[in-house]
C-alpha cells in the first residue's frame, strides 16, 4: 500500500510486516471505490473483469497515487489529465496465486540478506522493495493482470523486464500506447529487488553473476532500470495499480525520447524511426515502414526518403528541423563523393 506521505521508491519490509495487501473486491467501500455510473466504465471492461477495482476520485488513495505519478511527469504533468485509477484485488485465483509467490520470494531474499546488509553482522533483513512504473499497450497491460508477464521489453543492460522508478516514469512512459479512446495506461507495480548488481550498458546478461545477487540496475546510487530476470518476472514483479490517463499529443513524449538520443551524438533518421513508430500510431507507421522497405529496394534514395518523412511527420518543428539536418548531411556527402570520383578520373 502506498503512503500519502511516501516520496521515496523504496520500502524496507519484513516478512510479519504486512505493508501491502491484496483485498477482496467484496472488501471495498464506498470511500475507495467509485459508486457513481459512469458512462464511459465501459473503456474498462477489460480491467474489472480481470480482477482490477477502480477507485473513486475522492479517495486518498487515489490522490496518493495521482500525485506519485504526476510527480514522475514532471513538466509535463500540468498537461497531463490522470483519467482512471484501478488497483489489484483478491478476486482471481491467478491473482492469489501470484501474490503468494511474490511473499514465498520476499521471505527468501529476507532470509538470504539476515546480517549481509552493509557488513553488520545478524540482524533484520532487508526485502529493498521499490515501486516501478511499467508502460505498456492496453492489450498488454490486461495480459500481465490476467496471466502475468511474459516477455522482455530491454537489453540495453541485460535482458530482463525493465520497469522505472518514479523518477525516471519518462522513460517507461515510451513504451506504453494510446488506446482506441487516445487513452494510455501505466502500471504501478511492487518490485522485489533484493541485493542489486550493476549491470553495465551493452551486457547481454541474463540471470544473476550470483547467488548473491537478486536483481539488476544500471546505477546503484540513482537507478534509472529497475531490470527483473526473465527468470523471476511473476515473482518478484507484483502489480498494484493501473494509471489511466491522457496527454496532449504524442509530442511531448517523443520530444523527450529524442532528447536522450541527442546525448549520444548526432541523431540519422535510421536511429530516429523505432521512437517515431512509438508515437505516430498504426496508420503513420505502416507508411513509414513502406518508405523504408523502398529504400532498401532501391526504389527511393536517401533525399527522397527524408522529403517522405517530413510528410508523414506533418508540422512538428523539432523533427522537421532533425529531418532537414540529416537531409543536408546526405546532401554533403553526395558532393563529397561526387569530388572523390571526379579527383580519381583526373588520375
Amino acid at each position: 500500500m502506498i503512503e500519502e506521505e511516501e516520496e521515496q521508491d523504496q520500502l524496507s519490509i519484513s516478512v510479519d510486516h504486512q505493508e501491502y495487501i491484496v483485498e477482496d473486491a467484496s472488501s471495498e467501500t464506498d470511500e475507495s471505490s467509485d459508486p457513481r455510473p459512469d458512462a464511459a466504465a465501459d473503456q474498462f471492461k477489460n480491467f474489472t473483469r480481470n480482477g482490477m477495482i477502480k477507485i473513486g476520485e475522492e479517495s486518498s488513495q487515489y490522490e496518493s497515487v495521482k500525485r506519485r505519478f504526476l510527480a514522475g511527469m514532471k513538466q509535463y504533468a500540468r498537461d497531463t489529465d490522470v483519467v482512471a485509477l484501478h488497483k489489484i484485488s483478491g478476486s482471481t485465483l491467478a491473482v492469489q496465486a501470484r501474490f503468494a509467490a511474490f511473499r514465498v520470494y520476499e521471505g527468501a531474499v529476507l532470509k538470504k540478506s539476515e546480517g549481509k546488509w552493509q557488513g553488520e553482522g545478524e540482524g533484520e533483513g532487508v526485502a529493498n522493495i521499490m515501486y516501478g512504473w511499467y508502460g505498456g499497450s492496453k492489450e498488454e497491460i490486461t495480459q500481465i493482470i490476467s496471466h502475468g508477464f511474459s516477455r522482455c521489453n530491454g537489453q540495453s543492460h541485460g535482458v530482463g523486464v525493465y520497469l522505472s522508478p518514479t523518477n525516471f516514469l519518462l522513460d517507461g512512459l515510451a513504451s506504453s500506447s494510446a488506446d482506441e479512446n487516445g487513452i494510455r495506461h501505466m502500471l504501478l507495480c511492487n518490485v522485489l529487488m533484493g541485493k542489486m548488481e550493476v549491470i553495465p550498458a551493452g551486457s547481454k546478461q541474463t540471470y544473476p553473476s550470483s547467488e548473491e545477487f537478486d536483481t539488476g540496475v544500471d546505477n546503484l546510487e540513482a537507478p534509472r532500470r529497475l531490470v527483473v530476470w526473465s527468470a523471476f518476472m511473476n515473482s518478484h514483479i507484483f502489480p498494484i495499480h493501473i494509471v489511466s490517463f491522457k496527454v496532449p499529443s504524442f509530442h511531448v513524449l517523443l520530444r523527450n525520447q529524442i532528447s536522450e538520443l541527442k546525448k549520444h551524438g548526432p541523431i540519422s533518421v535510421a536511429a530516429l524511426f523505432p521512437v517515431l513508430v512509438k508515437f505516430l500510431g498504426p496508420t503513420k507507421k505502416a507508411l513509414m515502414a513502406k518508405i523504408f522497405d523502398d529504400l532498401r529496394k532501391c526504389k527511393i534514395t536517401r533525399l527522397q526518403l527524408v522529403k517522405s518523412l517530413r510528410r508523414v511527420v506533418g508540422d512538428d518543428q523539432l523533427l522537421i528541423a532533425i529531418i532537414e539536418s540529416y537531409r543536408d548531411k546526405l546532401a554533403v556527402r553526395k558532393h563529397q563523393a561526387v569530388q572523390v570520383g571526379h579527383r580519381q578520373q583526373l588520375i
